[in-house]
């Protein structure tokens, strides 16, 4: 078993390290590099993204159990404020589903924040979020539950230096639908669902080895008068790349993969449906550009 494990942990290890360099291409331009310095810089950016995902993996959760198509708007101004939007689809028969009905199967998010980075490299990101499902399915509709959209509001703060990174989230509305009316939830009896947190410490760390950039995290998300604390860690690879073309090459594109799971569980059945647990490991693969 050891050595199966030690096998199995090795195909793991070199899906990561060859997933990025499969689409592996590198171009550079004098002339473009002159002429971007020379250019002032613009008072906000506007910029586009688009990726596919292998499955949309959140927190240690599978919320596509399958293929996912992911991408958003991002404006940002030079004095640090930014706003966008993103999206991901999702597996209505893992997300939100009842007894009654399907759950959704888009989420929308609409975030605002600000970020600045100080000279001695030290860094704050203060954001708010607001998870929409605008197909706008009430979860929860069996008799005795409350029945409410599962639309959340997130705020969160990061602590950065250089590739480190700590971030603490917190909901300040209902976790995802569950409120303290649902007289059925033994384990929320007539108590709240808000507050509910996670805390991530992440390292971000370009290597000099093909030009790799590492991420590993951990987490920890507690759920409010709910049976959902757990714990999860992510370790990856990924790689920027360009594609070549009649004229210029096509920039912006980026490729990894990354190995999840979780650990801690409070109560596996919380994260079961129908026999089948949407937690656990995971090896994700993707492809996405920015423009």
């Amino acid at each position: 078993m050891k050595a199966l494990n030690w096998i199995t942990h090795r195909q793991v290890l070199s899906a990561l390290c060859a997933a990025p360099l499969l689409f592996s291409s590198a171009f550079a331009s004098a002339e473009d590099a002159v002429a971007a310095a020379a250019a002032p810089a613009p008072a906000y950016t506007l910029t586009y993204n688009l990726g596919m995902y292998s499955n949309y993996i959140f927190r240690g959760i599978n919320y596509s159990s399958g293929p996912a198509l992911q991408g958003g708007i991002d404006w940002a101004h030079s004095s640090g404020f930014y706003l966008g939007t993103w999206f991901s689809n999702l597996d209505p028969d893992l997300y939100g589903q009842t007894t009654t009905q399907k759950g959704d199967h888009v989420e929308t998010d609409f975030y605002a924040g600000y970020a600045h980075t100080f000279e001695n490299g030290f860094g704050v990101n203060v954001l708010g979020n607001y998870y929409a499902y605008l197909e706008g399915r009430k979860q929860y509709t069996e008799p005795g539950y409350g029945a409410h959209k599962a639309d959340s509001f997130e705020g969160s703060i990061a602590l950065s230096y250089k590739w480190l990174t700590y971030t603490y989230f917190n909901v300040f509305t209902d976790w995802y639908g569950l409120n303290k009316t649902d007289a059925n939830l033994a384990v929320i009896g007539n108590r709240d669902t808000k507050n509910s947190d996670y805390h991530e410490l992440k390292v971000n760390y370009t290597l000099p080895i093909a030009d790799l950039n590492f991420m590993a995290k951990v987490g920890r998300q507690t759920t409010t008068n709910l049976q959902g604390d757990q714990s999860d860690f992510a370790i990856g690879l990924n790689r920027n790349f360009s594609l070549p073309s009649a004229g210029k090459p096509i920039e912006g594109f980026n490729a990894g993969a990354i190995y999840s799971d979780t650990f801690n569980v409070k109560n596996q059945n919380y994260y079961n449906l129908n026999g089948t647990a949407f937690n656990g490991k995971n090896l994700m693969f993707f492809v996405k550009r920015s423009w």
